[in-house]
């Protein structure tokens, strides 16, 4: 653990013993320094007057040239450890006598000799001249050696740093002894900040324990728990009352929530209420009209046609007007259905022009495609982009000049296609444009009384597509014209570009469809349209008669209202599909509660096709029409042997519901479904993830021996390849036509069914 980390009172005696051992090593160092410098001055004396006394001793000696009596002389100082030797020169210089006193060599005074050589000399020489009256007869010279006074030394500081050690165990033995005079209340300010901490309890207070700088901590820590005391306890009060204002509001909430919800309730029973009992009675009313005016009932006066027309227009203003309320009801609440499947684009937009062009006629406009994008497929609710179209091929036909014509362009990219709808009329004043979007805008008010309108196509057509993950956008100059259009995402665009050619629909000379409708004015109006469309119709009044009728006779389709007397419609689309023989049987919806149906039928209900009343003639026809050509074509199982989910949703968009359409997406589960399953046409995908789609084959020859093998290759494939199956299609070629041919034995192609009367078309133009 670091120094900075310890607790208070390990740092207090620590800096006690090192300050205490700095403080004896500074004395023994001192002392020793000048003991060593005395001693040495005191030695260097003492030698000094020895040699004085030796040379006065060695006179007589070297006066009477007698150089054995000079050296017992010096043999003499053996006695004195500190000499290391003496040395007696003549006055010439010349050596007359010497003596030598070396030491015992034990260890200890090795050492002291190692220690010696490295920090200091090992000895000094002191000489002195001998006089004989004013005359030098000679000199001495002593050696002394210093190890002793070393050695003095060395013992002096070994006691010295016995002592540091004994007064650095007293500091620290004291000084944790004493150290809670500092340290308590440090910690005991810590203890309370915890404790505080810990509690969230800010009555604690610290004890003072002196009028030191802790003294003065303390005191400002006190003051401090006391503020936030204040603080803490004006908080709770304050959130306690919050407390019971947040109740007292949220009851509030809840109670408008409850009445909010009560009123919507209210909201929606009225609009069903609407929806039923308006819609029932004006789809008699708006069919018998445009029946009559249609010269069901042969030819009329001008002043009754006027009247009729007139009649006419207001009947489609009101259901207009209904349609338009319901579902930005439905919009806002979340409850508007959409059914997104992928489908090709175009045939949508021309369906929407055809269905449209009698709203132009009556304005004196002309729909003209200038741009197409063919082969385009988007992820849409098919019914709800027809909706689109017509709000924006409607406004166009409505502001445009008499005898002038309304522009359609598709194009698009990789990523987007987009729809323009250009017209040429009386265009949107700039300090209007960014409130086309909102409900209820009129650019004129006139406009509703002169034109019919409610204000909400535009709110609606953007909700509408943004719904779809699209958006809607517009470019308007006053004087000269709008551009209106919408983006959609294409689905699948590496292959989505592929050449969709139309196939040429072909319909029964004499389909029967049967009317399940209880109005009787209703069911008559009905009956009169498929009549004169070129059906035959038979009309039931209840759902049980209907069930009969389906499944003793032989109907192309049946239309089919939700309300019936003894069963709902749902429980009958129910049923029909359980049993074998109608489980395909074309049913299309014509009812008030068309949305709600929608939302309530089970999932994966095929072959079913929703229509709102008031009955648009010219959709219902074309509906039928549509699923009357699919009924008589007949439905053949289709195996598609493909791990590419995106290329499965292509081939199923390109056949629509011409074949029943089954995905097999390993080898494994295609082998199983070949043995126990009978298929009509096997598609099969060469490059599966695992193994080749030529291993399946074999298995197809021998347990499916009648089935047609289409291959769909993204390469090159040789013609002993090709001898092998029916047909072979490449994958960037591929178009809806070519595909049905491929899937379609020669043998096996139903005959070429009539066309619909002329009357019951609508030619583009």
């Amino acid at each position: 653990m670091s120094f900075k980390n310890l607790p208070i009172a390990r740092k207090l005696g620590l800096l006690l013993a090192f300050n205490t051992m700095i403080a004896v090593l500074v004395i023994a160092s001192v002392f020793t320094i000048g003991t060593a410098f005395g001693r040495y001055t005191e030695l260097e004396e003492q030698v000094a007057s020895l040699a004085g006394m030796v040379g006065e001793n060695t006179r007589a000696a070297l006066a009477f040239n007698d150089p054995e009596s000079a050296r017992r002389t010096l043999l003499a100082l053996h006695n004195k450890e500190e000499v290391a030797g003496a040395k007696l020169t003549d006055a010439q210089g010349v050596l007359f006598a010497s003596a030598t006193f070396p030491l015992a060599e034990d260890g200890e005074h090795q050492t002291l000799q190692f220690l010696l050589k490295l920090v200091s000399r090992e000895s000094f020489t002191v000489s002195q001249p001998i006089q004989e009256g004013d005359q030098a007869i000679g000199h001495i010279e002593l050696t002394v050696r210093m190890s002793a006074m070393w050695a003095e030394l060395i013992r002096g500081l070994q006691w010295m740093a016995f002592i540091a050690i004994i007064l650095s165990a007293l500091a620290v033995y004291f000084g944790t002894r004493l150290h809670r005079f500092v340290t308590q209340p440090i910690l005991g300010l810590a203890a309370v900040s915890h404790r505080v901490s810990r509690e969230q309890d800010y009555s604690i207070r610290a004890e003072k324990l002196g009028n030191d700088e802790i003294g003065t901590l303390v005191d400002d820590f006190n003051r401090m728990l006391a503020e936030i005391e204040t603080r803490d306890e004006a908080l709770r009060r304050e959130r306690a009352s919050l407390g019971e204002r947040v109740k007292r509001r949220t009851a509030d909430l809840t109670e408008a929530m409850e009445e909010a919800k009560r009123a919507n309730k209210v909201k929606s029973e009225f609009l069903s209420t609407v929806s039923h009992e308006l819609r029932t009675p004006l789809t008699a009313i708006a069919g018998s009209i445009g029946l009559v005016a249609g010269g069901a009932l042969g030819n009329l006066p001008a002043g009754i046609s006027e009247m009729l027309q007139i009649a006419d227009k207001n009947s489609q203003r009101l259901t207009f007007l209904i349609n338009d309320l319901l579902d930005m009801e439905k919009l806002m609440a979340g409850k508007l259905h959409f059914a997104l499947k992928v489908q090709p684009l175009m045939p949508i937009l021309e369906q929407a022009i055809e269905e449209n062009l009698s709203y132009a006629e009556r304005f004196g406009v002309r729909y003209v495609i200038n741009k197409t994008l063919e082969g385009v497929l988007v992820n849409v609710d098919g019914q709800r982009l027809q909706q689109v179209l017509a709000n924006l091929l409607s406004n166009a036909a409505k502001f445009s000049h008499e005898g002038g014509q309304v522009e359609i362009q598709a194009q698009g990219d990789e990523r987007t296609v987009r729809v323009d709808v250009i017209d040429h009329g009386t265009g949107i004043p700039a300090e209007l444009h960014d409130r086309v979007f909102q409900k209820f805008f009129q650019a004129d008010a006139s406009d509703t009384r002169q034109k019919g309108g409610t204000g909400l196509g535009l709110a609606i057509t953007r909700e509408l597509v943004e719904h779809m993950g699209g958006q809607v956008g517009f470019e308007s100059v006053e004087g000269e014209g709008s551009r209106f259009f919408f983006e959609l995402p294409i689905w699948n665009s590496e292959s989505s570009f592929m050449r969709l050619e139309p196939l040429e629909p072909q319909v029964p000379s004499t389909p029967r469809i049967l009317v399940v409708e209880d109005d009787s004015e209703v069911s008559r109006v009905l009956s009169i349209m498929l009549s004169r469309a070129g059906y035959e119709v038979d009309v039931v009044a209840s759902g049980s008669e209907a069930l009969v009728r389906c499944h003793r006779g032989d109907y192309a389709a049946v239309t089919l209202d939700l309300v019936l007397p003894d069963i709902s419609g749902l429980d009958v689309i129910q049923r029909l599909r359980k049993h074998a023989g109608t489980a395909s049987l074309p049913i299309v919806v014509v009812a008030a509660e068309m949305e709600e149906g929608r939302r309530a039928a089970p999932n994966g209900l095929k072959g079913v096709h929703w229509l709102s009343k008031p009955i648009d003639q010219a959709q219902l026809i074309s509906v039928l029409h549509s699923v009357c050509m699919r009924s008589f074509a007949g439905h053949k199982r289709v195996l598609h042997v493909e791990d590419d989910s995106e290329m499965h949703e292509a081939v199923r968009a390109m056949v629509g519901e011409q074949y029943d359409l089954e995905l097999a997406t390993t080898m494994r589960e295609a082998r199983a479904r070949v043995a126990l399953e009978r298929f009509d046409v096997v598609l099969l995908d060469l490059t599966m993830s695992n193994e080749s789609g030529w291993d399946l084959l074999p298995a197809i020859r021998a347990q499916q021996p009648d089935a047609r093998v289409v291959v769909l290759s993204a390469s090159q494939t040789s013609s002993e390849e090709c001898a092998r199956v029916d047909a072979v299609l490449n994958k960037a070629e591929l178009s809806p036509r070519m595909l049905v041919e491929a899937m379609s034995r020669a043998e096996s192609r139903p005959a070429a069914l009539a066309s619909l009367p002329a009357s019951a078309e609508k030619e583009l133009t």
